[in-house]
């Protein structure tokens, strides 16, 4: 029988979450920590990662700051290991970190910015994950929640190496939870819509912004949090019977059509 004691309290539980210098990866920090979760903000700016860490602290929980470079690999997956022996285990990963599209044509993706997203985006997470997996099936336990987007799902007009890169990120969720669902280990997917966010705002104008927030069948934009609530689910013991899915939250961006 389930445990119905399960809940949503994440007291206990080391979350490591990637680009929490920024908006998304900030919420998703801070709901991990409210809900009880140690959290090691991962990010390549400086300042943001403090900034997270300050705001975590300030309102009560624990937070690790850990200032790297996903794509550097050899430097990430070691400063994952020093944040394994300071804290003991790592449960949960968010695989958040990312780099804007940029809106580029096709035709303008050269090798250097092609290489940079892959990297990121999918290097990062594969290392990354692959150096806490031994941790979470030496426990029995893990979750591991990737962020990837509404753009493989429906495509993109421009962008094309944010999309192809994202989408990877769905085949990674589905072989994992089938490969790790023995060692109690279960791997899922988010997939915002378009997120209020500085990469957004960096890319749309306010009209633009402002039109697209008025299509959405549910009328309004995504913000961070409505995107950190889904991520809290699948950290938690609620999502126990939950692996290898993924979420959508779009306020309804991939049933309009463009």
């Amino acid at each position: 029988m389930p445990d119905r004691t399960a809940s949503n309290d994440l007291t206990g539980r080391v979350a490591l979450i990637t680009g929490a210098g920024g908006a998304q990866g900030r919420s998703h920090a801070l709901l991990l920590a409210e809900r009880g979760a140690q959290v090691i903000v991962q990010d390549i700016r400086d300042d943001a990662t403090e900034e997270t860490v300050r705001q975590v602290r300030g309102q009560g929980g624990t937070a690790l700051p850990m200032v790297c470079d996903v794509a550097d690999i050899p430097d990430y997956t070691g400063r994952i290991a020093e944040a394994e022996r300071e804290l003991g285990h790592i449960d949960i990963i968010v695989n958040n970190a990312g780099v804007s599209g940029k809106r580029l044509a096709f035709e303008d993706i050269n090798q250097e910015i092609f290489g940079r997203m892959t990297s990121v985006v999918i290097k990062g997470a594969f290392f990354g994950t692959q150096a806490v997996v031994p941790g979470m099936k030496a426990r029995g336990y893990g979750k591991i929640v990737n962020i990837s987007s509404g753009a493989p799902l429906r495509g993109m007009v421009s962008g094309s190496h944010y999309t192809g890169a994202k989408a990877a990120l769905h085949g990674l969720t589905r072989s994992w939870a089938l490969e790790l669902a023995p060692f109690g280990i279960r791997v899922n997917l988010v997939a915002p819509g378009f997120v209020v966010s500085d990469m957004t705002r960096a890319n749309h104008s306010e009209e633009r912004m402002r039109e697209r927030g008025r299509a959405m069948p549910l009328g309004r934009h995504v913000e961070p949090l409505d995107m950190s609530y889904a991520v809290a689910y699948l950290a938690s013991a609620e999502s126990d019977m939950v692996t290898g899915q993924e979420i959508p939250v779009n306020a309804g961006f991939t049933i309009v059509p463009w």
